[in-house]
């Protein structure tokens, strides 16, 4: 053995220690082994660099966009909303949808794609249920990785298994070869996460802070008994006026937040140049008091109290509401609202100010704002964003819906150009890199996800992981640290019985694919698997079942599975995490399988 593939291996086993360790970042140890690999001249700076542009790359890279957008549109919220229907009984009735759910996609399509598409719905279950997504995201990879051997279809590397064993002159595995085996897996999988796994999983996530309550909101406003929702009846003297020129606020102490029109359902906000007609429906803010006695005059039906959530549960580009703060040298320092114009400039309305210890609600147009103060405005995304700058706001709190709380008008042409990608891709009439890209380009390019929050989505340390990674699987195949590794397999099986054989072969590849990716592995074993069968009498196709289950054992750690790599940063998972609940699963997975080899030999 040539000392390039001594050190190779080498790196192959101080890779595996360190990362298992946690004394470093994993994409710093891959980054550190990549170096090690150019500066001993093992692998040539070119090929290493270029592993970044390898196809899983761009894979991964889009998958992030595609949750992304499938966040933003609300498109997550329309996928969560049947799985809690189904599985709110509990945690144990969400995990056993999600992991049907993943399941079920995985058999026909690539993993990566399956946990794409129910990542983000995933993440709108654990903070809408308060479980820990921890509980859940891991689960869900898993049966994404393990759910693929239920057709020979789910994975590409049981592709390569079944072309290796058709090459050698034996009769290819069929479409459902691996099903069985696949199923008892799967069972096993499943009560692994609902018994210890869950409790091994069950820890706290540091969550975003969230913003208080739009009900928290009024009450510490005092806007409880002070939103109502009016209806203009017939004979109105309001009929055919636009709101500037009515001056309700003024005249009545009616300050009109919204407007529902009687020809369009969608909520929008009170804009001067609104003209009322008969049947709006109008969101206003006034004392009850003085709410009465307008009502009564202008031929106004009190239909009910409201809520501030009713404003801010649209879509968050049509009503948004904030607190914004007056600092030092603000313009607006000295002025009436009145005088400021905010809602006649920029579209916005000021509900109340809080000053200091005091919440002012009456006579809000002549109040003169200070340094200081915070207002509670309402307004459309975009007017608001607008006076927060031009004015020299400060933001203080977002009280709007988070993205995805709101299906958005764009979530029907996202799910139309995802289930695109899925068609194309489940029929073979592109890759997954090349449609993952095209179907990236369409969602920026019709606004369902910005090109800003599509660079914000994707997590640079899993693409650096990812690469720096290819260059060791790159170094092992050159150097012939991975011939060597087969010939190693093959003289310590010679000896060996047809049992002990294959379960040699298992465990050596099920460590090999930590770091090897699933094809390559597949490639790389499944030859000497068939050739061990033929010379021991045994079943070459049960050699390469037995191949096509260990390559996919990556899930043990999160080096080179995708699905694994996916997850890491939203369930903030560790190594030990992994690793603690990969290694029993996969004795669970290997036992039960040789199990059924044993009966079947």
């Amino acid at each position: 053995m040539s000392f390039q593939a001594a050190f190779t291996l080498f790196l192959l086993l101080a890779t595996l220690v360190v990362m298992g360790s946690q004394r470093l970042r994993a994409d710093l140890v891959a980054l550190i082994v990549m170096t090690l690999l150019i500066v001993s001249g093992i692998v040539d700076p070119i090929q290493a660099f270029a592993a970044f542009g390898q196809p899983v790359i761009i894979i991964v890279a889009c998958v992030y966009v595609l949750g992304a957008a499938l966040s933003e549109t609300g498109v997550a919220n329309i996928i969560a909303a049947p799985i809690l229907r189904i599985g709110g009984r509990g945690t144990t009735a969400l995990l056993l949808v999600i992991i049907a759910v993943a399941t079920a996609l995985t058999a026909v399509l690539d993993g990566m794609l399956v946990v794409a598409l129910l990542l983000p719905a995933v993440l709108r279950i654990a903070r809408t249920t308060g479980i820990s997504r921890s509980v859940l995201l891991l689960p869900l990879a898993t049966a994404a990785t393990l759910g693929s051997h239920l057709t020979l279809i789910g994975a590409s590397s049981n592709l390569v298994v079944s072309d290796v064993l058709a090459a050698s002159g034996q009769p290819p595995l069929g479409l459902l070869s691996l099903t069985p085996y696949a199923a008892v897996v799967m069972v096993l999988m499943t009560l692994w996460f609902l018994g210890p796994g869950r409790k091994l999983l069950d820890k706290p996530v540091p969550e975003e802070q969230a913003a208080p309550s739009l009900g928290e909101v009024a009450t510490a406003y005092g806007l409880d008994n002070q939103l109502y929702l009016l209806r203009v009846q017939a004979g109105s003297s309001l009929i055919g006026y636009r709101l500037d020129a009515v001056s309700l606020r003024a005249r009545y102490g009616l300050n009109i937040l919204a407007v529902q029109s009687a020809r369009d359902p969608l909520i929008t906000p009170a804009r001067p140049e609104l003209v009322l007609e008969q049947n709006d429906l109008l969101y206003v803010q006034s004392a009850p008091g003085e709410l009465h006695q307008a009502a009564n005059r202008l031929a106004l039906e009190v239909k009910r109290p409201a809520a501030l959530e009713e404003l801010a549960g649209v879509d968050e580009e049509a009503l948004r509401m904030a607190e914004v703060m007056i600092p030092v040298r603000s313009p607006l320092i000295g002025k009436t609202l009145q005088q400021a114009g905010l809602r006649a400039r920029h579209g916005v309305s000021v509900l109340a100010v809080q000053r200091q210890a005091e919440v002012i609600r009456d006579g809000l147009g002549m109040v003169r704002l200070a340094a200081g103060d915070t207002l509670l405005v309402e307004g459309r995304a975009g007017q608001l964003r607008t006076a927060v700058r031009e004015l020299r706001l400060v933001a203080a709190t977002d009280l709007g819906p988070l993205p995805g709380d709101v299906v958005t008008a764009k979530a029907r042409l996202a799910i139309v150009i995802v289930a695109g990608l899925v068609a194309v891709v489940a029929l073979n009439l592109l890759s997954l890199a090349v449609a993952s890209v095209v179907a990236v380009l369409l969602l920026i390019l019709t606004g369902c996800v910005s090109a800003e929050r599509a660079y914000r989505s994707i997590d640079g340390s899993v693409l650096v992981l990812i690469g720096a990674m290819l260059s060791l699987s790159l170094a092992l195949e050159q150097t012939g640290a991975a011939e060597q590794i087969a010939l190693w397999i093959s003289a310590w099986s010679q000896n060996a019985g047809p049992l002990l054989a294959l379960f040699l072969l298992y465990l050596l590849t099920s460590i090999i694919t930590q770091v090897v990716a699933n094809a390559v592995a597949a490639a790389l074993v499944t030859p000497i698997a068939v050739g061990l069968a033929t010379t021991m009498g045994a079943s070459p196709q049960l050699f390469a079942i037995a191949m096509a289950f260990a390559v996919a054992t990556a899930y043990i750690t999160p080096l080179t599975d995708g699905d694994n790599l996916l997850v890491r940063e939203p369930g903030h998972y560790t190594m030990r995490d992994y690793v603690v609940n990969g290694l029993p699963l996969w004795v669970l997975e290997t036992a039960a399988l040789f199990v059924m080899f044993t009966l079947q030999m």
